[in-house]
């Protein structure tokens, strides 16, 4: 399982793409005083970075993509030279340290390039110029797996959760419960922390090979809580850690969903890449995680100053809701937390009046579901199974179902329309109470057992009390959360709503009322 988990994973990433995992690859195993160097002078090398084995030795990598057959280690070998000289120093770079120069590929050496190395090693000694090495996906594989070499090996959870995903037995909710077990304690070595995401990126990389997008893009919201645990040990680590985190989801998401990305106003188009008969439950589904991946792609955008990029993504999600009725279609409370982002980033680029479209219709069509039947919605903890009997199979005596008040749904309305002061807020609450719907959900505390289903750091919010009209002052239960939460500061707003993705039982809104 691992070793096709790896599979997946290398095949997918280009060569620069690798650059963010194999900087966690090195600070796992011990290597620091690293340096990203790849840019117009780097002299051949893309990283340097040091290790004491047990004396310290000065590496430098370059990093190439694919396998590597004799042309190209022919062409290679004019940068494998610049790598291994002295070159002009990066302040970083000991030239007097003893030293190993590593070629990095996710692929094989093949036909003559596999005696390229020895020929160069040879001419390397007879220069003083250290000893070079080649890490292709085998070592590659041992460096994931963990040897005499490196030693930091995977987690001990890792293979259960691969188990689920080779079975295709995931859901979300077993994801979220299995992957929270990679967050590393309380007190553990930031190589540990950078363990713990490479193993979460193994697991995301084998859920796209399998293509199931949304599960892949739902752990790969764990990256963003392993490092949102972080940032209340060390708020700087944490907020390095958590900016990687959102550009690998960010650009992952870009990439899976990039048919409905590229077709945002043409519904055919999504019943398609949905297909099945089962399009009626799957396209609602694909709508509202579409709008939950750029809402917070576009918060994290505008965070790290990617205006264009972040206005670019707004436009997608403005495109989306005046074409794709499925957005306002919600199939139970766990796609609550899908509103809040896409609404915040509607709102702040311009586009108030799709923000105040998708927030009246998808009340109309809550309050539509509580008024025809007393079982509503199923909760944020039902599986797919119950998701699908409570929507479907209220006219029908022999479903048993349970009825059902609450709704999770409302308060993200709610919450959202009051913080981002939408004209439609007064409407909302009437209707919400005018169908008998009880307004509830989870408060979590700043702590990071508040990122975990079934953790403490959580209280109840039952019957939620809203002011009949639009108001300067926070709302009463966003008042328990005054001032910016950890990952807030350390990520920006992004993050704490993502958070609130990853458990999709608690909305983290309060973020909403700072933005």
């Amino acid at each position: 399982m691992l070793a096709a988990a790896f599979a997946s994973w290398i095949e997918q990433i280009p060569e620069r793409a690798f650059d963010a995992t194999f900087l966690d690859l090195l600070r796992a195993q011990g290597f620091y005083d690293i340096h990203f160097t790849h840019g117009p002078y780097e002299f051949g090398k893309d990283f340097i970075a040091k290790r004491d084995e047990p004396t310290p030795i000065q590496y430098a990598f370059q990093g190439k993509a694919g396998d590597i057959g004799g042309s190209a280690w022919r062409e290679l070998y004019s940068q494998l030279l610049e790598l291994s000289s002295d070159g002009p120093a990066h302040p970083g770079f000991d030239a007097n340290l003893p030293r190993k120069s590593v070629l990095v590929t996710t692929g094989r050496l093949t036909g003559k390039a596999t005696v390229g190395p020895s020929q160069l090693q040879a001419y390397l000694s007879k220069a003083s110029l250290g000893k070079f090495e080649v890490w292709d996906s085998d070592v590659l594989k041992e460096l994931l797996n963990g040897s005499s070499r490196f030693s930091v090996a995977p987690s001990p959870t890792l293979l259960p959760i691969l188990g689920h995903v080779e079975a295709d037995t995931s859901t979300e909710r077993i994801l979220e419960r299995e992957l929270a077990l990679l967050i590393p304690p309380a007190g553990a070595s930031l190589s540990s922390v950078r363990r713990a995401l490479v193993d979460n990126s193994l697991v995301v990389a084998r859920l796209a090979d399998k293509n199931r997008p949304f599960l892949a893009l739902h752990s790969a919201l764990n990256g963003i809580r392993i490092a949102a645990a972080r940032a209340h040990e060390n708020l700087l680590e944490g907020s390095g850690l958590i900016r990687d985190a959102l550009d690998s989801y960010t650009s992952m998401g870009m990439n899976l969903l990039e048919p409905l990305l590229e077709a945002p106003a043409n519904p055919a188009t999504w019943m398609r890449w949905v297909g099945g008969p089962s399009r009626m439950i799957t396209y609602p589904v694909a709508c509202a995680k579409v709008l939950e991946f750029l809402g917070l792609a576009v918060l994290h955008h505008k965070h790290q100053g990617r205006k264009d990029k972040a206005s670019n993504l707004a436009m997608v999600a403005a495109r989306i809701v005046d074409d794709q009725p499925g957005a306002a279609h919600p199939i139970s409370d766990r796609f609550a937390v899908s509103y809040p982002p896409a609404l915040a980033a509607l709102v702040h680029f311009g586009h108030q009046e799709q923000a105040t479209r998708l927030v009246r219709e998808t009340t109309k069509w809550v309050c539509d579901r509580y008024e025809a039947s007393p079982f509503g919605l199923a909760g944020p903890y039902a599986d797919p199974d119950e998701e699908v009997r409570t929507l479907l199979g209220a006219t029908f005596e022999f479903i048993n179902l349970k009825q059902r008040r609450t709704s999770m749904l409302a308060v993200a309305l709610a919450d959202a329309s009051y913080s981002l002061s939408l004209p439609d807020y007064p409407n909302v609450v009437n209707d919400v109470l005018a169908v008998q719907i009880v307004p509830s959900c989870l408060h979590p505390d700043d702590r990071p057992d508040s990122y975990i289903v079934g953790g403490a750091g959580t209280s109840p919010l039952i019957n939620i009390h809203y002011p009949e009209a639009l108001g300067t002052k926070p709302l009463r239960h966003h008042a328990l959360q005054a001032t910016p939460r950890i990952p807030e500061q350390a990520g920006g707003p992004a993050t704490p709503l993502a958070l609130a993705c990853i458990t999709r039982d608690r909305l983290f809104t309060d973020v909403l009322a700072r933005l």
